[in-house]
This record gives C-alpha cells, sequence and structure tokens, in this order.
C-alpha cells in the first residue's frame, strides 16, 4: 500500500487475494477449486482473529468510557458508530455469501424463496456465517452465480437487492462515510481522521476497472461475470476481512486519541491551597485541597516578573532576560519576593510557566500570583483600663485586624459621636454628649463574607481641668518675689500631664491683695493685667499676699470652665 507501512496482517491478506487471483487465472479442476476451499477457510480464520482484535479494542475503549465518561464519550460514542456500520455491511455480505451459495445450487422453498437456512448460521463466537464451501458439491457453477448478482448482461448489469452494484454501492458509501469520520472532544477540539488512514481506506475500497482478454471491463463484471462460486466466496470474504481491518485501525486511531494530547506524569502531590492563613475566631478555615501532579524527568520552567502586576497588561510574560524559578524535589517552584522597597498596599505578580508537551512542543500558560497585601510591622496592645476618649477634642484612632487589609475593614460608632476616616487609613472620633462609646469593626474575609468582631467599649470623659500658671507659678507654689510680681504682664493656663495638644485661653480672671488688713481687688475681662492691677503690684510690700481667683478658661469645646486660684505671698 503506497503512502503507509503495511501491518503483517495487511500483508497476509494481500497475499491470499494474489493466491486467489492467481488461482483464477488457471483451469478449473478440481486441485484449483480445492485451492479456493483452502483460500476460503483460511480467511475465514482470518476473519475470526479480526473479529476478537476488534472486539478487544472496543472492549479497552469502553473500559476507559466507564473510568472517564466525560472525556471518553465522544470517542466510545464514534466507536459505537463504526463498529453498528461495520456490523451492517458485514451482515449484509455475509447474507449475500448464503444467497449466492443457494442460488448456484438452485435451492429454494416451496415459496419460491431461496432456502437461507441452509447455508447460513451463527458459529461458536456468534458471528454470522455461511455453510463451508467444502459442503457445496459444484464448487464451479457459475451461470446461477452470475445472473442472480445481474451480471447476466455484464455491459447492462441489473440493480436492485443483492446485486454486484448494490455491493459495490454499500461498500462505496461505507468508504465515504469513514474518510469523514471526525470527533470533537470535551474541550470543543475536533479531532479528523489522519491523512494516512484515508489514505488506506482508498486504496482498500477502490473499485478500478480491470484488463480481460486485451478489453477494459468493470469491477463487477471482473470479480462476478462467469466467476465461479469457489472464486466468489473468498473474494467476498476478503471483503469482509478489508471492513474489518480498516474497522480496527478506526477504532485503534480513537483508542490513542482519548490521550493523543494527555499529559504524562511521575508523580502525584496533595496540596491544599488555603485562602488565608490567618483565621478570626468565629470564621471558618477555608481551602481548596486537589491532587496535583508534575513529572520529575520533565519538570517546566517557571518565571515571574520582576515588577509589580498592574492588573491590566495581559501579555505573554517576557521571560529571556529572567532567572526560571528553582524546582524542588517535591515539584513545586520556589518563590521569594522581598518587600523590602515595595509600596504599602496589596500586590500581584504575573508569571509564565513552560512546559514540554506530549506532542513536544513547548506549550506557555501564563498565571497570576494570588493578591497578598504588604503591611508595616505592628504591634497591638490594648489599654484596657484607658480606654477613653475625651470630650471635646478630635481623638486619633487606629483600627486594625490582623490579616486583613485596611481598606477591607469597616468602622462604626455607637451614639451621637462622630466618626471620620482620614486619608491615612487612620481615624478620628469626636465624642458627643453620650458618656459611653462602642466601636464595631467589620472585616471582609477573602472569600468576600464580611465578620463583624466583637464591639469594644469606651468611656466618653471631659477634658481635665487645665493649671493656671503666672511667670511660671502655679496653684502649688506659695511665694513670689516682688520683682517678679511687678514685670509680669498677664496670666495663662495649660494642661499639665495632658498627652493631647490642646491650647486653653484664660477668658478673665481678679486679683486681690491684702494689706494691712484691708483686700483690694481688681478684675481682668481677658489674660492681661490691667494698669490697674500692675499699679497695685507696684504697692505691695514683702508679706503682703496677692490672690489669683474667678479664673475662666475658654476650653476647645467652646466651653468655659473656673480653675484653680493662686495664692502667692511677696519675699
Amino acid at each position: 500500500m503506497a503512502g503507509a507501512k503495511e501491518t503483517p496482517r495487511q500483508k497476509m491478506i494481500g497475499m491470499m487475494y494474489l493466491v486467489l487471483t492467481a488461482l483464477l487465472a488457471l483451469n478449473i479442476s478440481k486441485e484449483v477449486l480445492n485451492g479456493f476451499v483452502k483460500v476460503e477457510n483460511s480467511l475465514r480464520t482470518t476473519q475470526k482473529t479480526l473479529n476478537a482484535k476488534v472486539n478487544e479494542t472496543s472492549t479497552e475503549l469502553e473500559t476507559k468510557y466507564l473510568q472517564n465518561q466525560e472525556k471518553v464519550k465522544p470517542f466510545y460514542d464514534k466507536a459505537q458508530e463504526v463498529n453498528a456500520t461495520s456490523a451492517e455491511l458485514i451482515s449484509y455480505i455475509t447474507e449475500m455469501k448464503a444467497r449466492v451459495m443457494a442460488a448456484s445450487k438452485g435451492d429454494y422453498n416451496d415459496d419460491g424463496e431461496l432456502a437461507l437456512d441452509n447455508y447460513i448460521g451463527k458459529d461458536e463466537s456468534g458471528m454470522d456465517t455461511v455453510l463451508n464451501l467444502a459442503l457445496i458439491p459444484i464448487k464451479d457453477e457459475y451461470q446461477n452465480v452470475t445472473r442472480f448478482v445481474g451480471m447476466a448482461e455484464p455491459k447492462e448489469p441489473l440493480d436492485g437487492p443483492w446485486t454486484a452494484l448494490e455491493l459495490k454501492r454499500k461498500l462505496e458509501v461505507f468508504r465515504d462515510e469513514l474518510k469523514d469520520a471526525n470527533v470533537t472532544d470535551n474541550l470543543g477540539n475536533r479531532r479528523d481522521l489522519p491523512e494516512y488512514l484515508k489514505q488506506q481506506i482508498d486504496e482498500t475500497f477502490a473499485f478500478p476497472t480491470e484488463i480481460q482478454e486485451g478489453e477494459e471491463v468493470s469491477w463487477e463484471h471482473a470479480n462476478f461475470y462467469h466467476v465461479p462460486l469457489a472464486a466468489v466466496m473468498p473474494l467476498m470474504t476478503k471483503m469482509t476481512l478489508d471492513i474489518q481491518d480498516i474497522q480496527d485501525d478506526i477504532l485503534s486511531w480513537l483508542l490513542g486519541s482519548v490521550d493523543a494530547k494527555a499529559y504524562k506524569f511521575t508523580n502525584l502531590l496533595p496540596l491544599v491551597v488555603p485562602e488565608s492563613n490567618y483565621i478570626l475566631r468565629g470564621d471558618s478555615f477555608r481551602a481548596n485541597i486537589l491532587l496535583a501532579a508534575f513529572d520529575g524527568t520533565n519538570p517546566p520552567d517557571i518565571y515571574v516578573d520582576n515588577k509589580k502586576w498592574n492588573e491590566r497588561d495581559s501579555s505573554l510574560l517576557e521571560y529571556e532576560n529572567i532567572d526560571a524559578l528553582p524546582i524542588g524535589n517535591d515539584g513545586l517552584g520556589k518563590l521569594r519576593i522581598s518587600t523590602r522597597g515595595m509600596s504599602l498596599g496589596e500586590s500581584n505578580y504575573k508569571g509564565l510557566i513552560r512546559f514540554q508537551g506530549p506532542d513536544g512542543n513547548i506549550q506557555d500558560f501564563p498565571y497570576y500570583t494570588p493578591k497578598f497585601t504588604v503591611a508595616e510591622p505592628a504591634l497591638v496592645v490594648s489599654p484596657t483600663k484607658m480606654n477613653v476618649f475625651y470630650r471635646g477634642l478630635p481623638n486619633p484612632v487606629e483600627v486594625s485586624v490582623p490579616g486583613v487589609p485596611g481598606d477591607k475593614i469597616d468602622v462604626r460608632i455607637s451614639g451621637n459621636h462622630r466618626l471620620k476616616k482620614e486619608a491615612d487609613g487612620t481615624f478620628t472620633i469626636t465624642p458627643g454628649t453620650d458618656k459611653e462609646a462602642d466601636i464595631t469593626v467589620s472585616a471582609e474575609l477573602p472569600d468576600g463574607s464580611k465578620k463583624t468582631l466583637p464591639s469594644r467599649e469606651f468611656r466618653v470623659k471631659r477634658i481635665p481641668d487645665p493649671v493656671p500658671f503666672f511667670v511660671g507659678k502655679t496653684p502649688s507654689d506659695r511665694s513670689i518675689s516682688k520683682q517678679t510680681l511687678v514685670g509680669a504682664d498677664g496670666i495663662g493656663a495649660q494642661m499639665v500631664n495632658f498627652d493631647f495638644d490642646v491650647r486653653v485661653v484664660v477668658k478673665s480672671f481678679s486679683v486681690s491683695v491684702s494689706r494691712d488688713g484691708t483686700l483690694v481687688e481688681k478684675k481682668s475681662n481677658n489674660n492681661r493685667l490691667t494698669p490697674d492691677m500692675k499699679q497695685l503690684f507696684n504697692r505691695v510690700s514683702r508679706g503682703n499676699v496677692v490672690y489669683f481667683e474667678d479664673i475662666i478658661v475658654g476650653m476647645p469645646d467652646g466651653t468655659e470652665r473656673q480653675v484653680a486660684a493662686m495664692k502667692l505671698k511677696v519675699n
């Protein structure tokens, strides 16, 4: 066969056909007729062998189908079609052989129908078979055979049931159907019959004209006109062998196509991919678990980009100037990305895996790393006895949930208090009149669900009283020099041992001086000493007592507060 290497089985069938052709060229003698019988019996033995081979291939394909129906179904269904079409044509040829035998002998029943039951049956394997040619007494009969198959007038052959023309037409239809065989797999890929098989089908089921006695005759003329029964039987048996041979070749192609693009691996590895490695109590640990596979003899090349992915560029990674990742004995690529110099927030990278596929070609598999969050190292300390917000001040607050990015948390406050999120991710709380405030935080988990965390309770207090001061003197001081007293310009107030940056202003105060049992009082409507106060200070003497009282201070929330008085003795 041109274009493809013949198998030993095909060579054997071809050799038998040559023997058959040679026998036809000889004068019909008893020895020649017995030679036809031997060829027929040998072909029928080969037919059983081929049938077993077809069944074996079909069974193997069915086993794969039962193991993975979704993947194998398209190939299995096509095999069923090929088997059904082949069986139908073989059954037709077998029955036609029986009819030709009966017609050659003129064996008809009382109804005028051919007595087929005398010539057709089942063999030990259940195959349709016909009477052994050796049991036919007149093996060289050809007139009845020629007339039955419609070839009495070879130049004007009859067409109809069981004629040579119908047989040829059925073989041609079978040939064309097989050549058009194709399968669309479960991934949507179409698999067409290979060209070498199409060529083999064309060569097997070719019906060329032949030259007989210097005249060109048709295929049906050459094979059925005045050809004795002993020769027609092995010729038709060879047709069934050709059908079975092509049938098995197509089944083998279908079987091989199931795994034609399947990847081969040497190792299996259970792999657990958690959605998050940090789980909040009350939430669930979630992970994807799979059985991964790798080929230790064919490790892939794995690359990852050197720069952060912008989430827009989906082009294939240009890997030429990038070093491949090291591959561990477990078949996993070892990726390590330093966060030094990396901006805070979410990041992910794109990469490329290059792997030699089953066809020997290198295949590219782009991938993207899961998003990960880069954050500053943080220490969370909760002073449970100092959970206080101060009314009248913007109280800065940092809120974080370990393992959850800042943009994935939602912070709320109870009561008439106000909460504002700042540009840097912190929060500012301005307390209202309520004496307590509850902070509630909801975190968005990796799967998109939200988890509300237990609320934290804070007390709301007013700002501590400011401490008045006069040229460095406070209520805890007891004396002042006259020189210092006379050089003063005013009185002030400040927050002492208070961590907030709070500025307060004295709105008014009064000064009283005790001299010789007489109390002289002066009042200022701001934080400055009045001229009367300065004149009074100039007249004080050693031992006099100066009182700073009714000190009114304006607070950040707009309220006014009277603070502690000061009593200073002039020394």
